[in-house]
């Protein structure tokens, strides 16, 4: 049988002494949300692992024209000459994007990290009448022949294949990127016939390797994208979200259509006037979102931990009053900690089965444990049934809560005050001085 606490008095002191309980619970969870802050960068650790072998989040962009150019000028007695690149944009860019999961994971220990491989196709045209401004320098020399072309590819390492790169009928072979404003690849290509204005169309069609995310940079001044993947559980990102999309179990598609006027920049420029970090913040794209975040889900349910451990806490305070049963101060600490390991138990299983089996596993044993245990500290069947059945009711409430994610702070607000309004009905006759002199 439970030991007894009663005399004068008592109920404050113990309802003090479950309070301290309470408190002195948060070590151990602070600990456990270490634990799934530690085990989350692992998972990390393991992203950045498959992305330096195979392809990480992934950005690339419409092909990029780039003049040298110098100006020479005098200063006193001496000539100096200024060198500087002159940066044209795509007039025109239609990029169409399949991005294929592949069916099988990349592993790094227990951590699954899935990755795609992008089937890019990236056409339009060039109108180098944008140039036109930046022409008229008599001063200044513009070498065509020496012009390069840039393909921007954030991680040059994620290049799997170019089956197609032409410009104005040009074959182009690409070669790394020099130092510029975006890494990526880069071929020479002689733009003599340019010189005097004209439109040059280019056709590209690449494949890309990467992992978590795929964005596109607008070069154009009218862009069109289209992206398609068998992702179904696609999350839109960056500076433009698409005007359709189609979602459904087998994937979905998108399509963008943004304009120069979008954007923060121009069509043409000369080196310095834009950064390379204005030219990214126009990225757009979709992220390859993890419905199942058992590090997410499990910080959220620690987060609630203290919350349920109180309701928990004051469920059996109440009961003990309405029933005459008593529990010792002692095993309420020992009721605590076993709440409190459930949620060690639920992330470790976690990382090996699924959340749902996981969560069934670990509140299945915490309840029976409870059970049992209540049944023979009050050496009554009934009583531990009781409150087995109690404890699915608040625990089965607790993985609704951990699911929800719009509307989990709604829901655990509405599940306070309904505990604590349902606490104060029960007891709202209960004569508490006289409760603690009746106790022995």
């Amino acid at each position: 049988m439970a030991l007894q606490f009663g005399q004068s008095g008592s109920v404050t002191l113990k309802a003090l002494m479950i309070g301290l309980i309470v408190l002195l619970l948060m070590i151990p969870l602070s600990m456990l949300r270490g634990l799934v802050s530690e085990r989350s960068g692992m998972r990390e650790q393991a992203y950045a692992r498959v992305a330096e072998g195979w392809g990480g989040s992934l950005v690339m962009g419409g092909p990029v024209i780039i003049v040298p150019a110098e100006r020479t000028y005098r200063d006193g007695d001496k000539t100096h000459v200024a060198r500087f690149d002159l940066f044209l944009l795509p007039a025109r860019m239609e990029a169409n994007l399949n991005v294929t999961l592949e069916s099988e994971p990349r592993r790094v220990g227990i951590y699954e990290v899935p990755v795609y491989l992008s089937d890019a196709q990236l056409s339009g045209q060039f109108d180098f009448a944008a140039l036109a401004p930046y022409l008229d320098k008599v001063d200044t020399t513009y070498f065509w022949q020496r012009s390069r072309l840039l393909l921007p590819i954030s991680q040059v390492r994620s290049l799997r294949e170019v089956r197609r790169a032409e410009l104005a009928d040009q074959v182009l072979k690409f070669g790394p990127a020099g130092a510029s404003l975006l890494s990526g690849i880069e071929a020479p290509v002689d733009l003599s016939a340019y010189a005097a204005g004209g439109t040059a169309i280019f056709d590209f069609h690449t494949v890309l390797a990467g992992s978590r995310d795929i964005s596109v940079l607008p070069f154009g001044s009218e862009t069109q994208v289209h992206l398609s993947s068998n992702w179904p559980h696609p999350s839109f990102q960056g500076a433009f979200l698409p005007v359709t999309r189609n979602i459904t179990a087998k994937g979905f598609d998108a399509q963008w259509q943004v304009l120069e006027l979008n954007r923060s920049y121009p069509q043409a420029w000369r080196e310095a006037e834009v950064s390379g970090a204005v030219l990214m913040s126009s990225a757009f794209g979709v992220g390859l979102y993890q419905t199942v975040d058992i590090y997410q889900r499990g910080e959220r349910a620690i987060k609630y931990a203290l919350l349920f451990i109180a309701l928990t806490f004051l469920t059996f305070f109440a009961w003990e009053q309405l029933s005459g049963s008593r529990l010792h101060p002692l095993q309420y600490l020992l009721v605590g900690l076993a709440l409190s390991t459930f949620y060690l138990l639920l992330v470790a299983l976690s990382e090996h089965v699924s959340f749902a089996s996981a969560y069934l596993i670990a509140a299945a044993a915490l309840v029976l444990l409870i059970g049992v245990y209540i049944a023979g500290a009050l050496a009554s069947r009934m009583k531990g049934v009781v409150v087995a059945g109690a404890m699915t009711v608040i625990y089965g409430l607790l993985y609704v809560l951990v699911l929800s994610e719009d509307y989990a702070l709604l829901l655990g607000s509405v599940t306070l005050f309904g505990t604590l309004a349902a606490m104060m009905l029960v007891t709202r006759k209960l004569d508490w001085y006289r409760l603690g002199q009746n106790q022995e």
